[in-house]
């Protein structure tokens, strides 16, 4: 080989390793080249080379930590062929080619938000995939505005807390792919349903009917009895009236339920209705210048309440009994509440004075 066919051969040489270098490196700044490796990045939660793919989104906003953090968990899930689809879908993320062989293709995902509005007074905690999130805030709307999320399909949780309902959780599957979202929650949501509120409905219903037996064994005066002012005062006035023709009045009761469906909240939130059921059993004995001997019973079991919301205490408390209601059997209601006492709660009253402890 002479030394011009052997400087050819060099020549060459260097041109197909040149040739091969840029070949290979264009492959690797590919734009199918990087969909492949920011999935396994993805998929394997390297964060470094995460950023180096994806720096920001389609605007050029900052991709939060917690953004990125949400969608690992969305990916992880999923097979590597799928999260690369995913992040072909047009319109859900942008590739750009690499502006030389030296840098790389990028891939932008469009930014996309979730708005969660509630009803007026309604406090809300979140989280996304498991993540908690914080949102903006407009309180003119009592909206919350969550993001940006890159596109996908994220497992909501959210808490809704009212200061007349308590505390309710709801869980959504939210679609950010296409576009934003946003979940209106209405008013009649936040009690149907939500086992905070009844069980506080419950709870007035028993602690009304204890107060009631209490109030029997202080004298027949039922001042400090557990309901709305004005229920209060028409007990008041009722045994007012009716205590000097009594010689007795006994009272008992040991089970109280509810019927979950029945529960109706009218438009200002100040009143409720529902379905009551009480083993009650009451009797009284008049004095003998009434002329009736026997002693009167009444052991009518269903009622219609009435509760109204209680401003200062916070409380829903019973408004109105009535007792002239159809009979139902509440081993038939499909959901309920129910309290259940070890003994009978038994009060008794007599004009001699003598009374008897539960």
């Amino acid at each position: 080989m002479n030394r011009k066919t052997g400087t050819l051969a060099v020549i060459a040489i260097i041109a197909i390793t040149v040739f091969g270098f840029i070949s290979y490196s264009s492959y690797r700044n590919s734009e199918e080249a990087t969909v492949e490796r920011l999935a396994t990045a993805l998929i394997e939660k390297d964060t470094e080379t995460v950023k180096q793919y994806m720096p920001s989104y389609s605007n050029k906003k900052k991709i939060s930590k917690n953004a990125r953090t949400v969608f690992y968990q969305q990916v992880k899930k999923m097979k590597k062929e799928q999260v690369v689809k995913l992040l072909k879908k047009e319109g859900h993320f942008t590739i750009e080619e690499g502006s030389s062989f030296r840098k790389p293709a990028q891939i932008y995902p469009t930014a996309r938000f979730l708005v969660i509005e509630l009803p007026k007074g309604t406090e809300l905690r979140a989280s996304i995939q498991g993540q908690e999130v914080s949102g903006d805030y407009v309180e003119d709307w009592n909206k919350y505005t969550f993001g940006p999320f890159l596109p996908g399909e994220y497992d909501v949780v959210y808490e809704m807390a009212h200061p007349k309902f308590g505390a309710k959780e709801a869980k959504e599957t939210v679609d950010l792919n296409s576009e934003d979202q946003r979940l209106t929650v209405k008013e009649n949501s936040l009690y149907e349903g939500n086992q905070a509120f009844q069980k506080h409905l419950l709870a007035s219903a028993v602690n009304y009917f204890d107060s009631f037996n209490q109030g029997i064994r202080d004298g027949l005066n039922v001042s400090q009895l557990i309901a709305s002012k004005e229920h209060k005062e028409e007990m008041k006035t009722g045994f007012d009236q009716l205590k000097p023709y009594l010689k007795s009045f006994d009272q008992q009761f040991q089970n109280i339920k509810i019927d979950c469906d029945s529960i109706s909240v009218n438009n200002g939130q100040t009143k409720v209705q529902l379905d009551l059921y009480i083993d009650l059993k009451r009797s009284m004995q008049l004095v003998e210048e009434v002329g009736i001997d026997e002693a009167l019973f009444s052991d009518r079991q269903n009622a219609i309440a009435s509760l109204v919301y209680e401003e200062e205490q916070k409380k829903w408390l019973i408004d109105e009994l009535d007792f002239n209601t159809y009979q139902q059997d509440p081993e038939k209601w499909e959901h309920v509440k129910s309290y259940h006492s070890e003994n009978e709660q038994k009060a008794h009253w007599d004009k001699d004075g003598a009374a008897e402890v539960v």
